[in-house]
């Protein structure tokens, strides 16, 4: 029984490593001007949008999506403003963190999605000026936390604020 444990524990520990250390592509969305890396090995579809505000990434069976897109602040709202609004449109989630620092704003929490409760990262990158925004949305399966938690950082790392 100690060898089978410590055998999951090896192999468990090889997982995660694979998955922090794995290769990395970068999107780059011209229309807004911002970019955001993302993990190549995971997402096997990849439809952008057709006014070119960004791009979804899923794995072939839809369990973890990745959205990176940019939109327009057209009425400069405050960093806060926007915060509010974005949770005030969070329905059907369970937000469990906020945050908004500078010029960047981070939501995270749970939602339920096929009978599975997921976990939802969303942050967002303001332009120096408040006319832009940069966004990057990463959802996966709770069970799966210890294996995608660890690439959040590099995530919210690469965004860059629209030029």
């Amino acid at each position: 029984m100690r060898t089978i444990q410590m055998l999951f524990i090896f192999l468990f520990a090889i997982t995660i490593q694979q998955v922090s250390a794995a290769d990395w592509g970068t999107y780059s969305n011209p229309r807004y001007g911002f970019q955001v890396d993302y993990p190549l090995d995971i997402f096997d579809t990849t439809k952008q949008a057709d006014n070119g505000d960004g791009v979804i990434m899923e794995t072939f069976d839809g369990a973890i999506e990745f959205r990176a897109y940019g939109f327009m602040n057209g009425d400069e709202l405050p960093l806060k403003q926007v915060q509010k609004i974005i949770l005030e449109d969070s329905d059907g989630r369970d937000v469990t963190y906020k945050r908004n620092k500078g010029n960047w704003i981070v939501i995270s929490g749970y939602e339920m999605e096929e009978g599975r409760r997921m976990i939802f990262y969303q942050r967002l990158a303001a332009s120096a000026d408040l006319k832009k925004f940069s966004a990057f949305e990463f959802i996966y399966p709770e069970s799966d936390r210890a294996i995608y938690d660890p690439m959040l950082k590099h995530l919210s790392l690469s965004l860059t604020a629209p030029k």
